[in-house]
């Protein structure tokens, strides 16, 4: 019984330790340019996501056919989540995209809320550094 006592007490400690550990990892990497597609039901939309990015706080730019605004939100472990509003022929438009990167640094994907014009799957493709500022 004292055994089987003392196993259960040393796998709350471990998970405890391995939760505390998965707290603790470290933000992904986005900061760059990043070639996105915007899965919608009217069709596909390609936009250019530009990210800065310091310890968890992200900031950059959202560039497509409306213009180019700015955008704001968090990376956590691997998840990202930000919020951007632009012009939309005289609307304004808040749209929330949340996502995860891959294992290799390379992609990104996700879902996004458009405001009012619905919503859509998104993926996207980092842009090579020397053809970032092209």
């Amino acid at each position: 019984m004292r055994s089987t006592v003392l196993l259960a007490a040393l796998a709350v400690l471990l998970s405890a330790a391995a939760f505390a550990q998965e707290k603790a990892a470290p933000p992904a990497k986005v900061a760059g340019a990043w070639q996105t597609t915007l899965e919608m039901e009217v069709g596909n939309a390609s936009i250019v996501l530009t990210f800065a990015q310091d310890a968890e706080k992200l900031t950059g730019t959202y560039a497509g056919r409306y213009g180019k605004y700015p955008l704001v939100g968090t990376v956590t472990g691997n998840k990202l989540d930000f919020v951007v509003t632009i012009n939309a022929e005289g609307t304004e438009t808040q749209m929330h995209f949340i996502g995860e990167i891959d294992a290799a640094g390379a992609a990104l994907k996700g879902t996004a809320n458009l405001g009012g014009m619905g919503d859509a799957g998104w993926y996207a493709k980092r842009v090579p550094e020397k053809n970032a500022a092209s």
